[in-house]
């Protein structure tokens, strides 16, 4: 799952398309576009077009501002994602989980900070370790399938136990409760689907259902990630400039008049 964001011509871009309104001569726009396995911002700018407008001082100062602008957008999309979208949309079991999942916006990571050279930033999960199939699905919706021949879904009867990161815990995962005495497949008499069983007592009934095997599971779009990361960019990219463009104009000032 990915996302990037281009300031392209003076423009922040999200998606390749360039919209947003003008604020102190900046115009604001972004765009998502998705990469599989990992999510992420990533901010790239194309200078002349909006370079013509600003005098020889200016134009020296635009990589750095454009540099500081590219990675503070970053660090308030990551925020946005982290401290508000992704605990607003999905039930979270795992509070560090996204924090840990999006890589920081630091000059210790290169691939994703911004620099005068390399004017894009990436905010996503793109170390591999981090990278989950799943956040794609739910940032889009889909179909999941299963490794062997059913999908094991479970049931609302079935109060599972899981990890801090969300997986269900290993003692009740299919596998391991079908080794157990009381635990079996049984098809479902009024939709004929299969489902693992367990007894409650000793006697044949009442049975629980734990599980549902189904051939896919239908997942529904929960985690605004796009919609967010878009919106968030859109607003913060304008005000991030200016500071970092009046911010760049100061310091050149200041090493010039240290020349002297």
């Amino acid at each position: 799952m990915a996302i990037q964001l281009l300031a392209f011509a003076g423009r922040l871009v999200v998606g390749g398309a360039a919209r947003g309104a003008i604020a102190g001569g900046v115009s604001r726009g972004a765009v998502a576009q998705a990469a599989a396995g990992s999510m992420s911002v990533n901010v790239t700018s194309n200078l002349p077009a909006f370079t013509k407008a600003l005098d020889a001082f200016g134009k020296n100062q635009m990589p750095f501002a454009y540099q500081v602008a590219i990675n503070d957008t970053a660090k308030d999309v990551r925020g946005q994602i982290i401290e508000r979208s992704w605990p607003s949309d999905v039930n979270v079991r795992n509070k560090r989980f996204m924090k840990a999942a999006l890589t920081p916006i630091s000059k210790r990571n290169p691939d994703v900070f911004a620099t005068k050279k390399n004017l894009r930033a990436i905010v996503g999960n793109t170390r591999p370790k981090m990278q989950r199939d799943y956040l794609q699905r739910l940032t889009q919706g889909g179909v999941k399938t299963p490794r062997g021949r059913h999908l094991a879904i479970p049931s609302n009867q079935n109060t599972v136990q899981r990890t801090g990161g969300g997986a269900v815990r290993k003692a009740d995962r299919p596998r391991q409760l079908l080794n157990r005495k009381n635990v079996f497949i049984q098809k479902l008499a009024k939709s004929g689907d299969m489902a693992i069983m367990r007894r409650v007592g000793k006697d044949r009934y009442p049975v629980q259902m734990l599980y549902l095997l189904e051939p896919s599971g239908r997942i529904k779009k929960q985690f605004s990630f796009y919609d967010d990361a878009n919106a968030t960019a859109r607003r913060a990219f304008g005000r991030n400039f200016q500071r970092a463009f009046k911010r760049a104009k100061a310091t050149a000032k200041r090493k010039g008049t240290s020349r002297r």
